[in-house]
């Protein structure tokens, strides 16, 4: 099988992006032609974006030629005798400018034309579980396979559960299921099914683990403290009456309208900012709760209980736990049934 490979956490990197060689390593000695198209940076959280005013540039690369940075040697001469073939597939493209979609994109339809057609578009491995409405929504991962799907590809979004160091077994024996993983829904691909979102719990023992298939967790923001306003010090905690050390009427730990002090002005007029810069500074622990808290069965739930899980679905709902995960899903904001025909706006 010619499988492509994109991701949104950028070129191997010890830090950003440890899974995706392991990965591409793993399903070359399942004997697949792998080919690989993926940013130069890490665009986590991207969903599914082209950046239309940005100019892309493809680098090929050799896949021994990174460091541990993500950077790569440009004098790096690949050792003398390799085949034209495994040098073909050894040389990884990274796209500047690239987002998950594009990477698919263009993965499928211009960097790879001398090479047999592409049957499955893997997006992944995340650095980290992909889980519930609201990281499906937001995942570039997912936006990878999303992409595949439109461009009329089957799409498996592969996330491995776990942003903290891993030792090398485990790395490898998440690699190694999540192989298996994608070669049973290869087999047994389900028609009504569009993308499969895969999320690996990392554990030694995972093979030993069970894989269900999950529905995807429902979640909404409790409240918009994604970003925090730059320049501004934020409170320390560990005060009676604060939640998480913060105010209840504070966000990101500054109070005021909107989390932000009024600006004084003259004789006791208050002139609003003429300008206001605010930085990514995402608070997930309310998320992080409801996840541990999912019910039995939800793709979060799943995972933090260590089981692989594999999400089903005609839309995507993922949770976590020690157990492998599959979410099966319909890569669509599908209409809500019996609401259509004439509004009566006199009503």
């Amino acid at each position: 099988m010619h499988i492509l490979v994109v991701n949104d956490d950028g070129p191997p990197n010890t830090r950003l992006s440890p899974y995706i060689r392991p990965l591409v390593d793993e399903l070359q000695t399942a004997g697949h032609l792998v080919s690989v198209a993926i940013p130069a940076a890490s665009r986590s959280w991207i969903g599914k974006a082209h950046l239309i005013e940005a100019a892309l540039t493809a680098n090929f690369v050799h896949k021994d030629s990174f460091r541990a940075d993500g950077t790569w040697d440009e004098s790096y001469q690949a050792p003398a005798g390799s085949s034209a073939t495994g040098q073909d597939e050894a040389e990884w493209v990274v796209i500047e400018n690239g987002t998950p979609a594009s990477c698919a994109q263009l993965g499928l339809y211009n960097l790879f034309t001398d090479r047999p057609p592409i049957d499955l578009v893997i997006s992944g491995p995340n650095h980290g579980r992909n889980a519930s409405t609201i990281y499906n929504l937001s995942s570039g991962t997912v936006g990878g396979a999303l992409e595949a799907v439109f461009c009329g590809k089957k799409g498996i979004a592969i996330s491995f559960g776990s942003k903290d160091p891993q030792t090398d077994a485990v790395i490898a024996a998440a690699a190694r299921l999540a192989v298996k993983v994608v070669a049973h829904l290869w087999r047994n691909w389900d028609e009504r099914v569009e993308l499969y979102n895969i999320n690996v719990p990392m554990r030694e023992d995972v093979e030993a683990q069970p894989v269900l298939y999950t529905r995807t967790l429902p979640y909404y923001w409790s409240r918009g403290c994604l970003y925090a306003e730059a320049g501004v010090e934020v409170k320390k905690k560990a005060v009676n009456g604060l939640t998480n050390g913060v105010h209840k009427d504070e966000c990101n730990g500054v109070n005021g309208v909107n989390g932000v002090h009024a600006v004084n002005g003259v004789n006791g007029h208050v002139e609003a900012p003429k300008q206001r810069q605010f930085k990514w500074s995402a608070d997930l622990s309310d998320m992080k709760k409801r996840l541990q808290e999912s019910e039995d069965g939800t793709d979060a739930h799943t995972v933090l209980n260590g089981s692989t899980r594999c999400v089903a679905s005609f839309f995507y709902y993922l949770i976590y736990t020690n157990q492998h995960s599959v979410t099966a899903l319909r890569a669509n904001f599908w209409h809500v049934p019996d609401l259509e025909g004439p509004i009566d706006l006199d009503r």
